[in-house]
């Protein structure tokens, strides 16, 4: 994290707090899949909490792009095209979570990991058209690598026990 901040020149203080936020983010999955790991089949948690808390970050991962082009400046250059289909994107992960969410397989988990590596794909692709701060995809990067990993082994912990 260190090189992301010293890489970016961060100094601003909120944009310290986001990244803060966002690795403290990761404690829910991290909690899931140490309950998956421990208690097998006697769930601390009623709900396997990497399924559902992760249903919840990707629905925000595609918000995000709703804020941004409503944020647009009137005479943005991004063309129409590009500006439909990111709106289009905005909600497809929230559909995507909710269908992930209805899914009682196991399954669903590796239908969430990859929800997470198409908004990271989405992120990588368009992030060029709208204006997210410049460690914004450094971020990502870490972030979405370190849930996938743990959606993948939560999805194996669920399948061996």
């Amino acid at each position: 994290m260190k090189k992301i901040v010293k890489k970016n020149n961060l100094l601003n203080k909120s944009e310290k707090l986001f990244i803060i936020i966002s690795i403290l983010g990761l404690i829910p999955f991290i909690i899931g899949l140490l309950d998956l790991f421990i208690n097998k089949n006697n769930f601390f948690f009623i709900v396997n909490l990497p399924k559902y808390y992760g249903s919840i970050i990707l629905t925000f991962l595609g918000a995000l792009y709703w804020g941004a082009i409503l944020n647009l400046p009137p005479k943005s250059s991004i063309p129409e095209k590009i500006k439909f289909f990111i709106i289009i994107w905005s909600v497809a992960p929230s559909i995507l979570g909710l269908t992930i969410l209805s899914i009682k397989s196991n399954f669903s988990l590796l239908m969430l990991s990859v929800g997470f590596l198409l908004c990271q794909l989405f992120d990588e692709t368009f992030n060029k058209y709208l204006l997210f701060p410049t460690w914004y995809l450094s971020l990502r990067r870490i972030l979405t690598l370190i849930v996938v990993i743990i959606l993948i082994f939560s999805y194996f912990i669920v399948l061996l026990s």
